[in-house]
């Protein structure tokens, strides 16, 4: 039996996700989307927050890339397409492809929710588009309805540790509203590992008086990730 082979990064990687990933990954529906303002941590290249502006509802994306021209931020985002392209298909079998049909599929989505992100960061950096990085965040207590993070805390739990796991978690409780959620996916890491530490986390963040849950998802594409963590404020 040949040995499984895990993608290997070396830092963060820019995330190009969509609007209709992130609707499948967090589970969400249109009560929660149009309940208030949305902020996306670790946005990276998604175009989520793209289309929730575009729809009438109120969001802001967060990412440190953000300090980056529109064409600086374009001419990275087509080289983290390619070479994460490029890393994948030597892995393919590390993954389930269910959600995503073929490895072209999933170029083919990265490449077209780059092309809406980046048309709208050129005309909405410094609004829609924050330069910021956990785990301090540029805004006022209880200042969203939803946060989301997806791909960084957690999938990186070689780099970041625990300590900054809680104190990322506890600045994202601050500006969360009351009868808020926080929403994060995966909480498996690279090699498709569950977090270690989940159990001491939860301890940590309930001293907010916050509920903390795993909730299953639709989404499939490591293994073991299926399942979001909800805070409820």
């Amino acid at each position: 039996m040949s040995e499984i082979k895990y993608y290997e990064q070396i830092g963060v990687a820019m995330t190009c996700r969509s609007y209709q990933e992130y609707k499948d990954m967090f589970m969400l529906d249109e009560q929660i989307l149009q309940k208030g303002s949305i902020l996306d941590v670790a946005s990276g290249a998604s175009s989520f927050i793209t289309d929730v502006n575009k729809n009438g509802n109120v969001g802001i994306a967060i990412d440190p890339l953000y300090q980056l021209s529109a064409y600086e931020m374009e001419k990275l985002g087509k080289r983290e397409i390619q070479l994460s392209s490029d890393k994948l298909a030597n892995v393919q079998d590390s993954f389930l492809w269910d959600y995503y049909t073929s490895l072209d599929q999933h170029i083919e989505i990265r490449q077209k929710s780059f092309k809406k992100f980046i048309e709208s960061y050129t005309h909405e950096k410094g609004e829609s588009y924050i330069s910021g990085s956990l785990p301090i965040l540029p805004f006022a207590d209880e200042s969203f309805s939803l946060i989301l993070c997806n791909h960084f805390l957690f999938l990186y739990q070689d780099q970041f540790d625990f300590t900054f796991h809680v104190n990322a978690l506890n600045e994202m409780i601050r500006v969360l509203e009351n009868g808020g959620e926080i929403r994060i996916y995966p909480i498996v890491g690279f090699k498709n590992e569950l977090y270690p530490y989940l159990d001491e986390l939860k301890l940590e963040i309930k001293k907010n008086e916050v509920e903390f849950d795993l909730i299953p998802t639709h989404f499939s594409f490591l293994p073991n990730a299926t399942h979001y963590l909800q805070i409820k404020k």
